[in-house]
């Protein structure tokens, strides 16, 4: 499979790639610029909303169709897409400032998971937050590097988180009822060839669809068996995120990142920083982004 260009940006770190069956949109961050793409698939248009802080996530609300929460460098906002306004929903005030959000997901109970990491010394510095109804904030994981992709199986008894610093994916049993995890395994230990696992989405058939920084591409992966069953090719060296979505519900998009790459990787790709999009009619898509709950 070849994707092939949606939208084409310059994106720094294109990030949190997110369908909204509702709407029928599509939003998308670049992290450091801290802009918020909206793209319609009806009329192919894109606005943009700029903060003057960095947003790394975007998560669905549950009750409110046009309006989102948006995971900011230490703190949690709602934004409404028409109105084009914000209020603060909760300040994580106990993140170092040498902290920050990056990859966060709500479970399909309504919890939200946040991944928390260094801005620049990754090794073990990271944490795995979770977000109750009631916004209480308990920190569940602590010495990871660089939390990432969190999904979980059709039943929600497992989740599957990656760690982009360890370049692993590993499999936690999941209780919905308290929201506890019990780490099982690791399912996939990435070869370095393949890149850095980032941002991820589940199918149907369990199978994880794995973004992969340096690797060209979205991995597919068996978490039953460690094995990678398929690839999706971008046209650009760093892919940083990738979800399910399109009015048929039948298209992976992926966002791509010009971070980290030398001018001469840029010329050799320019499409880097852009969005891209495959069919994919013969997959059924798993859910990858459950709305927050809030009391």
């Amino acid at each position: 499979m070849e994707a092939k260009l949606l939208y084409r940006c310059q994106d720094m770190i294109g990030e949190a790639i997110t369908w909204l069956p509702d709407s029928k949109t599509l939003l998308w961050v670049d992290i450091d610029n801290g802009i918020l793409h909206q793209y319609s698939q009806e009329n192919k248009g894109v606005e943009e909303h700029k903060f003057p802080e960095m947003i790394t996530s975007i998560i669905p609300w549950k009750g409110h169709m046009y309006e989102i929460i948006l995971a900011m460098k230490n703190r949690l906002i709602t934004y409404h897409l028409l109105e084009r306004r914000y209020r603060v929903l909760l300040e994580l005030s106990s993140l170092h400032p040498w902290l920050r959000t990056n990859d966060c997901k709500a479970s399909p109970e309504g919890r939200m998971w946040c991944g928390i990491m260094h801005l620049s010394e990754h090794a073990g510095t990271g944490s795995l937050y979770c977000i109750g109804k009631n916004l209480s904030c308990t920190s569940v994981l602590a010495g990871q590097c660089i939390p990432n992709g969190m999904v979980w199986n059709n039943t929600g008894d497992r989740m599957y988180y990656a760690d982009s610093g360890r370049g692993c994916i590993e499999e936690y049993r999941y209780d919905c009822l308290d929201g506890t995890i019990t780490r099982l395994r690791t399912v996939v230990q990435v070869p370095p060839e393949y890149g850095i696992p980032d941002g991820m989405t589940i199918d149907a058939d369990g199978f994880l669809w794995v973004a992969h920084w340096g690797g060209a591409g979205v991995y597919v992966w068996n978490p039953s068996t460690g094995k990678l069953i398929d690839k999706v090719e971008v046209s650009a060296p760093n892919v940083a995120s990738c979800t399910f979505g399109g009015t048929g519900h039948n298209q992976l998009f992926i966002t791509t990142a010009l971070d980290g790459l030398s001018d001469a990787e840029r010329e050799k790709y320019p499409l880097s920083g852009s969005v891209f999009a495959v069919d994919i009619p013969e997959v059924i898509p798993g859910e990858n982004h459950y709305p927050f709950i809030t009391d």
